[in-house]
């Protein structure tokens, strides 16, 4: 009995023993749900490298984007410019003003404010040249009902008998060249005055 006993212990621990040293098997859900994180994950990487793509582009695409061309308009003139060699001589025979035909472009100004502007300027044509002081500051010039207002600085408006003059008439007779301007009118900071270089009166607009 007692050997039957012993038997069976021996038995019971054997195969306690193999169960114990038996191998699970793998976890099938396992290995397929990392297999499917690694092609998820390897899938990502085209979609980021072509995201990367579509922004270079993109940027390339606004880089190159070109600004439009400012507007500019363009009137045929005559502009007056005053004769050097009456200005050397004062030989009242001679003709006080050049006529220079000129095809005057602008664009945000006015073409009043143009003429103006370019009457300022010394020409590269020797037979001709500008009586307005350098030191003259231009405001701006205004339309309304027919009369330029042109209207200069106080500071840096200064100058003899003779410049006064012939800023008067080149800027008068040159404006008056334009069908919609009837009459010019001289402001110092906006405002009438009774002389512009302390020589000749300007309260009135002129309409040469």
């Amino acid at each position: 009995m007692k050997k039957y006993i012993f038997t069976t212990l021996i038995l019971v621990i054997a195969l306690s023993l193999a169960a114990c040293t038996e191998t699970p098997a793998p976890n099938n859900d396992t290995s397929v749900e990392e297999n499917q994180s690694n092609v998820v994950e390897e899938d990502n990487e085209p979609d980021e490298i072509l995201d990367e793509d579509l922004n270079e582009e993109s940027n390339e695409e606004t880089d190159d984007i070109v600004e439009p061309t400012p507007k500019t308009d363009e009137e045929k003139i005559d502009l007056y410019f005053a004769n050097p060699e009456y200005i050397e001589t004062g030989d009242e025979d001679l003709e006080h003003f050049v006529v220079e035909e000129k095809v005057l472009e602008y664009g945000d100004i006015s073409i009043e404010e143009a003429i103006v502007k370019e009457l300022m300027r010394a020409p590269n044509d020797s037979s001709m040249t500008t009586g307005i002081p350098s030191t003259t500051k231009l405001l701006g010039v205004e339309v309304a009902d027919g009369t330029a207002f042109v209207n200069f600085s106080q500071e840096g408006l200064f100058g003899s008998s003779l410049q006064e003059y012939l800023t008067i008439h080149q800027i008068t007779k040159s404006l008056l060249e334009l069908d919609n301007i009837d009459k010019v009118q001289f402001l110092i900071d906006g405002e009438k005055s009774e002389t512009l270089m302390g020589h000749y009166e300007i309260l009135h607009p002129f309409e040469e």
